[in-house]
């Protein structure tokens, strides 16, 4: 008679390992909150990485920022940036890089040139495969990937794992930080900064850049009898920080060009500035919903993990809330600590605790199906 245990402490092997597996897990999610909590902006210039380039869509050099692990032989992660003009540079993505780093993976920073310049076209999805492919060439990535998308830059994913590139070599996992479920949704909280959650109401002051992103992007689009392309070129001055050129424009506006442009740079929407708002997206409604995961996120097969702040003043968590349950493969943690992609400091010390503790299983999770 065969023995049902083949081990002197009576578990099968296959539990040991599973065990061992799960320790393993818990320990680098553990390391890795630790080094998410530990992260200050003051020590940014001491963080060592390498800036090396990839083919762009355009055949153009573009920088790709790689933080290498000490280990010979790693996983490697790629993270996609949302809309920033800081891109690669951002504080918080350095910090999720170093993080992922110091876990052990080799961690891939691609900038993507459109959303640098914070615009919203449907050519950044085809930019998103395109560099992924690149991104595969690199001599140092072997193996199955994880990838990972920030803010808009998360939808851009979702919509990218769709395109060839992906189906012939899909990542392991995507996980989206902090992303919207449908633009038009995100671009109402912009109006009222209200968040209806299981019928409460939750009122947070929206993020000063989404009025500045909306205008940029399609200002254009609408009818006014203001001078769209002036005050079109101020906010891409703005969004570079040319502040010297901002004034110079500023200078030859008319009075009521810039009361607008004052109420769109301190993010005071009042009625008009809503109404134009309302009229871009009626407007744009056909890229929106090409870009809106509301119209097509059903459809994703690849193990997805959705992490949100619920105090995300850029984009509502209640959007991560409606991905998650469109997205049959997925798991969700609306974190209290993080708000767009810092760690907020206004809460007790026992509410952190109890933060961290969900964070730490929510990411062993992710570290243990990526193995």
């Amino acid at each position: 008679m065969q023995q049902e245990f083949d081990s002197p402490t009576g578990y099968k092997p296959s539990c040991i390992f599973l065990m061992i597996n799960l320790f393993k897990s818990y320990y680098k999610s553990t390391k890795y909150i630790l080094n998410l909590v530990k992260f200050n902006d003051k020590n940014l210039n001491t963080i060592k990485y390498n800036d090396e380039f990839y083919n762009g869509l355009d055949n153009s050099k573009t920088p790709v920022r790689v933080f290498y692990s000490s280990k010979k032989e790693c996983q490697s992660v790629f993270i996609f940036p949302g809309a920033s003009p800081y891109a690669e540079n951002h504080p918080g993505m350095i910090m999720l890089a170093n993080a992922l780093r110091n876990v052990g993976y080799n961690v891939y920073l691609p900038r993507i040139p459109n959303l640098k310049n914070l615009l919203i076209i449907k050519e950044n999805v085809d930019w998103f495969s395109f560099c992924y492919k690149e991104l595969l060439k690199h001599p140092k990535v072997k193996g199955k990937v994880m990838v990972v998308g920030m803010s808009y830059g998360g939808a851009n994913l979702l919509k990218a794992s769709f395109e060839k590139t992906f189906n012939e070599n899909p990542p392991l996992s995507i996980l989206s930080y902090g992303t919207y479920f449908s633009i038009e949704t995100a671009l109402n909280f912009f109006l009222t900064g209200e968040i209806n959650y299981k019928n409460k109401l939750y009122k947070i002051t929206p993020h000063e850049w989404g009025p500045i992103v909306i205008f940029y992007n399609f200002f254009k689009t609408i009818k006014t009898n203001l001078n769209q392309e002036k005050i079109t070129l101020l906010l891409k001055n703005r969004i570079e920080d040319n502040d010297q050129e901002v004034e110079k424009i500023k200078n030859h506006l008319t009075s009521d060009e810039n009361e607008l442009v004052d109420k769109i740079l301190s993010g005071n929407i009042d009625q008009n500035v809503k109404d134009m708002i309302l009229e871009m997206i009626e407007v744009n409604k056909d890229l929106l919903n090409y870009l809106s995961p509301k119209n097509w996120a059903e459809n994703i097969n690849i193990k997805t993990f959705i992490m949100h702040g619920a105090n995300d003043s850029m984009v509502p968590f209640t959007e991560s809330t409606m991905l998650a349950k469109k997205i049959k493969r997925s798991r969700t943690l609306i974190s209290f600590l993080f708000e767009h992609r810092e760690m907020s400091s206004n809460r007790g010390v026992f509410f952190k605790i109890k933060e961290i503790f969900k964070m730490i299983n929510f990411f062993a999770s992710y570290f243990k199906f990526n193995r």
